[in-house]
């Protein structure tokens, strides 16, 4: 391949010396305007290119920000990365994209990776700092914005209203006669699934309903998981008629194995989800495409945005400025997969319990 022109082609080319087209091409220092013309015309006519690499190691800026995102293959996380780019990009940062497929091994390499390439900030989308080491390699790192879930209290967060969100659902179930509801858990190094989880208790209690214990299964928000959750459920004496899943792939396996058991969704089993991907995902199993799911909508593109202004925010006042946190709110797309439980099923519902305002 061919060499990439230097300054000192350049200067070659122009008869000056190295400094002068090193001041004329970074714009800082006198050269006479016939000079500096001369070496902008000869830059372009010979292909030169500041090096950004350089420019990075002499200013301390890179203008390029790491994201880090949990899934690549989760239609949730176009829109907010989508979001991030369009306020970055709108202030001359590039983002560099990593996809860390929740491995602790592959997030500390690509977070060190990018720490080593410069980058101005981070922005981590669904990530868990479950080793020390990665949580100490941030700490002395750049600047950090989290999405979605928060590893430690004292950082910069951006996210949806969790507690809403399992308010809403609650409430829906409820106020059309549930009254067993169960929940599939996402993972549970997730602060938000242990926000979404400790919330589901709270909800129910305020409807006069109990945690069952054997009504809440695990999960890791796969499709699998909530396969298995349908599979544990058939082997119970006391069912639930409704079921809450940590996120809509989760409920995608429900809804599945619901329907290689015989049962109807939602006449025998009620499925809710959170996110709101499946509506517009197209590599899906039919089953979900010939009925809308009961969800939460959470507003993507305005969370990315949100954070990457966090982000730019912290960079121009430093690691001085007050830390904040976002919380955005959400809503509920009651569709085809909720309905009245079952004949029979329904118990007297209990007088509701005042919410407390939060």
């Amino acid at each position: 391949m061919p060499k990439r022109p230097t300054i000192a082609d350049v200067a070659q080319a122009c008869g000056l010396s190295r400094a002068t087209v090193a001041r004329a091409l970074s714009g800082k220092g006198y050269v006479e305007n016939e000079k500096r013309l001369l070496i902008q015309k000869t830059a372009r006519k010979i292909g030169y290119r500041t090096s950004a690499l350089a420019r990075a190691l002499r200013t301390q800026r890179s203008a390029s920000v790491g994201v880090l995102i949990a899934d690549i293959t989760n239609p949730i996380f176009p829109q907010i990365v989508k979001g991030i780019d369009d306020v970055l990009s709108a202030k001359g940062h590039t983002i560099l994209l990593c996809n860390t497929d929740e491995s602790p091994q592959k997030q500390i390499a690509l977070a060190s990776s990018l720490i080593d390439r410069h980058v101005d900030g981070l922005i981590l989308v669904s990530q868990s700092l479950e080793t020390p080491a990665i949580r100490d390699l941030l700490a002395g790192g750049p600047p950090c914005v989290f999405v979605n879930r928060r590893p430690f209290e004292t950082a910069d967060y951006v996210g949806p209203d969790n507690i809403q969100a399992i308010d809403l659902l609650v409430d829906h179930l409820a106020g059309i006669g549930h009254t067993k509801i169960g929940y599939i858990t996402g993972t549970e190094s997730s602060s938000t699934s242990r926000e979404r989880l400790s919330q589901f208790s709270v909800a129910l209690q305020r409807h006069g309903l109990a945690v069952r214990p054997e009504w809440v299964f695990p999960g890791d928000y796969t499709i699998e998981c909530g396969r298995e959750a349908v599979r544990k459920m058939s082997r119970l004496s006391d069912r639930p008629t409704a079921i809450m899943a940590a996120n809509d792939f989760s409920a995608l396996g429900m809804i599945e194995e619901a329907q290689s058991r015989g049962l109807s969704v939602p006449r025998d089993l009620s499925v809710t989800g959170f996110d709101d991907v499946l509506s517009f995902s197209d590599q899906l199993p039919r089953s979900l495409s010939m009925q809308g799911l009961t969800t939460i909508s959470q507003p993507k593109r305005e969370i990315g945005m949100a954070a990457a202004a966090m982000l730019l925010e912290r960079l121009a006042g430093g690691r001085e400025t007050t830390l904040q946190s976002v919380i955005l709110p959400v809503n509920i797309k009651v569709r085809d997969t909720t309905a009245p439980p079952p004949m029979g099923q329904e118990k007297p519902h209990r007088t509701r319990r005042k919410r407390a305002a939060r």
